[in-house]
């Protein structure tokens, strides 16, 4: 039984994807035309989210090519451990240390995308604690009610203890009107 699998019924291509410009957006029909839908006219949401989501594509990307890498570099060590002759080890070899070097850049790329990260968030923060939100106004406004609240409650306290220690009998409106004017 020859059981041939047609890949292409899953959405799976067996030719690597290469990046067109088009970011998967390209519909082709028979006449060769590519339809594609004009989004010059919108404008970026939150242009954060936009860097934040290439980032994260990025780090994808990249996360694969590191284990394809990685694996290459251990089949080549394997090789070159496995070699016959001094040329094949030799060649051998060099493809560990391309994919070394490779994986190494990787790792570089891969930092200094961690550390884009970072800065974007933090400048979003400050953006957002500068620009005042208004769940942070809305908490203000509440913990200035709260404390205004708060010192009117021992105002009227101190007040009220003020009348009833004049206002009993030999407090201090009685010892007034004793001494006399």
């Amino acid at each position: 039984m020859d059981a041939a699998i047609d890949l292409q019924l899953f959405g799976v291509s067996p030719e690597p994807a290469v990046y067109d410009g088009l970011g998967g957006r390209r519909v082709e029909v028979e006449s060769g035309v590519a339809l594609l839908l004009d989004t010059k006219a919108d404008a970026p949401l939150d242009p954060f989210l936009d860097m934040q989501a290439m980032l994260l594509e990025m780090t994808k990307e990249l996360r694969e090519r590191f284990q394809r890498f990685q694996s290459q570099k251990i089949l080549a060590e394997r090789d070159a451990d496995g070699a016959e002759d001094e040329a094949s080890r030799k060649l051998a070899q060099t493809d560990a240390k391309a994919a070394i070097e490779a994986v190494s850049l990787i790792v570089r790329t891969l930092e200094k995308i961690d550390s884009l990260q970072r800065t974007l968030i933090g400048e979003r923060a400050e953006a957002e604690a500068a620009r005042g939100e208004p769940e942070d106004e809305a908490v203000l406004a509440a913990e200035f009610d709260r404390l205004v609240e708060r010192r009117v409650k021992e105002r009227l306290d101190a007040a009220k203890e003020d009348w009833t220690r004049e206002a009993r009998p030999g407090g201090d409106a009685a010892a007034r009107a004793e001494s006399g004017p």
